[in-house]
């Protein structure tokens, strides 16, 4: 770098800062964003307690089996260390702190990368303009905001800098060629899908074999695989591990990729043969790994590029599903496109940097792959990205000035293209965190207000009882709530909680609890109004049997079909647990909502599984019993729970989850009514009263109801 463009680099590097770090000025508190960041957290404090052990295995998820966790353990443990060096200067509070910040930094390394990057390819204008336009990129940002503890900001840091590296080593000298080594096994340390983007490896092996034969010269393929050596010996000593082992295999795969590479090209050339042969006998040796692990690369491919996820996992949707085209991120990526092509074409002619070019091309082919294929992979094409467009706008301004009398309107056209890309920056940038404060407010509640389980900071053991919930939110409640959940965000139990929130018959739900431990379930309303699609897609339920959504004159009706009543999801968010016998409303958070046309509820509500009390009495068996409770809600708000039973014989029971006692907040107005109806006359006759104690709802107690106390007035 030269002094020149010291000062403006600085410039962007603390842009890049400022717009990252924005959130912590309106937020006050350290709240974090997303979903996977929870567990990030929660590994991190593990590790900042057992330094430099991590957290391998967690009983607190995938509850009661607990499950084995595969995250590569790089970006934790680096987390935990940082803490513990700035734990002198800020106290208790340096796990959350540096957790909150590691991203934008990361950010803002990323920044003098892609301008080592533009610099080496290009020049140091390009690579100033292409560090200005990272710095400004709302789909850079995303990833690496104030408060987003996430392996991903670590990721494509590294991933970019094996790029450099890659660069460097092309210029010549080994040393490059080691510290790219270095770089692909820390890639492989941090992320278990590292192989994905090494492939930019054996695919620029085997394109620049194919140029060189058609030249008849060779390329010198040692560097490369010095690289590929080097990596392979730093993931050795658990190249054998789960969460390893897949990236381990993937770089010895390339490694013969690219030595068979490097072997075949030498064999053409000694023989003399046709440039045709290397792709062919390439492409057979491509075709034997692809025969040999078919199931394995086709569910990956399917994963990543093929939609296998779409309507289950929003992130992981092709680009444009469920999501409007018309947007800037469009035009965004049209001039992706377009530089691209551009690149191509300074590639296909030549230059004393085509091999830079080429590996700066595969690198955008891929990242814009991956966009396409899953639309969470869009940090990867903003990082090659403002390269791409950093080399547009320069070829643009050298193409107006050969036109002075169209500058006007070209120099519209180029202000256009640099702003509208970076036009959802502001919403970005001001976005609140995927966790609301009815969600933390609920699980502060639930952490401080339910039977505490043990083994949370040593997750080894069984704990007492779990959580059921959507796995959405399964992470905010083990870190937060400090409780076990069924289901979590690495898809843990997300079936059993599709049919467990989907079930139309108590029995069934139950029997799911039972089964997983269950106690206590939270729901979010927009479980209902929201990720319906998503719960059904998981069990492979047509969401139009559940509801029917209108949308007339800009207002959408959602209409509750009679199958969606039926379920558990809507009898514990929508009727407070009325007709069912073992689940009862315990707390439910103060922001209220609904569809148009609909009553407001809750957002959040946590439901308790209990055993159940048992009214027990006698009657006619042409009457309906029904049993009625007035309660309020730790908020106050009036409901009724509503049971009823048809006696047999003379004598009928109904199973009842409430006390009139009142539990957690819940308070009963009074005992309940249990009520003689009869169905041929439509009419109410005698009525009795009956208090139910906490200790028979816990128990299964069975309280006898004596003759009835008064008389409700025929109708």
């Amino acid at each position: 770098m030269n002094r020149r463009d010291a000062a403006p680099l600085a410039i962007a590097v603390m842009l890049s800062l400022a717009i990252r770090l924005a959130p912590a000025l309106y937020r006050g508190d350290i709240i974090f964003d997303g979903y996977d960041e929870y567990y990030h957290l929660r590994r991190i404090f593990y590790t900042f307690h057992h330094f430099p052990h991590t957290l391998w295995f967690d009983s607190y998820i995938n509850y009661p089996h607990g499950l084995e966790i595969s995250w590569p353990p790089l970006f934790d443990i680096a987390v935990a260390a940082l803490a513990h060096v700035a734990a002198p200067l800020i106290g208790e509070g340096s796990v959350e702190t540096v957790a909150a910040v590691i991203s934008p930094i990361l950010g803002g390394i990323l920044v003098v990368v892609v301008y080592a990057i533009a610099k080496e390819v290009f020049d140091g204008r390009t690579a100033l303009i292409s560090a200005l336009l990272l710095a400004v990129c709302p789909y850079s940002v995303i990833r690496t905001s104030f408060g987003s503890p996430d392996h991903h900001s670590l990721e494509v840091l590294l991933f970019s800098l094996i790029v450099l590296l890659l660069l460097y080593t092309l210029r010549g000298g080994y040393i490059w060629s080691i510290f790219a080594g270095i770089g692909m096994a820390a890639l492989a340390y941090t992320w278990a899908g590292a192989p994905i983007y090494l492939l930019i490896i054996p695919s620029f092996a085997v394109l620049r074999a194919v140029l060189s034969l058609r030249e008849g010269s060779a390329f010198d393929y040692r560097p490369l695989l010095m690289s590929l050596a080097v990596a392979s010996a730093l993931v050795l000593p658990f190249g054998f591990s789960s969460w390893l082992h897949i990236s381990f295999l993937a770089i010895l795969i390339i490694t013969a990729t690219v030595l068979v590479t490097a072997i075949a090209q030498q064999l053409a050339l000694r023989k003399n043969l046709p440039w045709i042969v290397l792709p062919a006998s390439l492409t057979a040796f491509a075709l034997i790994i692809i025969l040999i692990n078919h199931s394995r690369l086709q569910s990956a491919m399917v994963y990543l590029i093929g939609g296998g996820m779409t309507g289950k996992i929003a992130e992981a949707e092709p680009l444009f599903v469920n999501t409007d085209p018309f947007t800037p991120l469009t035009l965004w990526l049209l001039l992706y496109i377009l530089g691209a092509a551009l690149l191509l074409h300074e590639a296909i002619t030549g230059g004393v940097k085509r091999d830079a070019r080429l590996l700066l091309l595969i690198w955008a082919v891929l990242a814009l792959a991956l966009t396409f294929g899953q639309k969470r992979f869009i940090y990867v094409s903003s990082t090659v990205g403002p390269i791409l467009m950093a080399l547009l706008l320069i070829r643009a301004i050298i193409w107006i000035r050969s036109y002075p009398s169209r500058r006007f309107i070209a120099g519209a056209a180029l202000a256009i293209m640099i702003a509208l890309p970076i036009m959802d920056l502001p919403g970005i940038v001001s976005s609140e965190p995927a966790i609301t404060q009815d969600w933390v407010e609920s699980l502060e509640w639930l952490r401080n207000s339910t039977p505490q389980t043990g083994h949370f900071e040593e997750p080894f053991q069984i704990p007492e009882y779990g959580v059921m919930c959507w796995w959405d939110y399964g992470n905010w409640i083990v870190y937060i709530g400090e409780r076990p959940v069924v289901a979590n965000n690495f898809q843990t139990g997300v079936v059993e909680g599709s049919r467990f929130f989907l079930s139309e018959e108590e029995e069934s739900a139950v029997r799911i609890l039972n089964d997983r431990r269950a106690r206590y379930v939270i729901t979010d309303l927009t479980m209902i109004y929201g990720k319906l699609q998503a719960i059904c897609s998981w069990l492979g339920e047509d969401p139009s049997t559940y509801q029917m959504i209108d949308a007339k004159d800009g207002v959408m009706t959602v209409h509750n079909l009679e199958r969606l009543n039926r379920t558990i999801l809507a009898g514990l968010h929508l009727d407070d647990c009325s007709y069912m016998e073992h689940f009862r409303l315990i707390h439910e958070s103060r922001s209220f909502a609904g569809p148009y046309g609909e009553k407001p509820a809750a957002m959040i509500k946590i439901f308790e599984y209990v055993p159940g009390a048992i009214i027990r009495g006698r009657a006619n068996d042409d009457r309906i019993i029904v049993a009625v409770l007035t309660l309020s809600s730790n908020l106050g708000r009036p409901f009724q729970y509503v049971n009823y039973a048809v006696p047999r014989n003379g004598s009928y029971e109904i199973r009842v989850p409430y006390s009139t006692e009142g539990a957690y907040g819940i308070k009963a107005a009074g005992p309940y009514q249990v009520v003689e109806i009869t169905p041929a006359t439509d009419g109410s006759g005698a009525v009795a009263f009956v208090n139910i104690t906490e200790e028979d709802v816990m128990e299964g107690g069975i309280v006898e109801l004596g003759p009835p106390v008064s008389t409700v007035p025929e109708p």
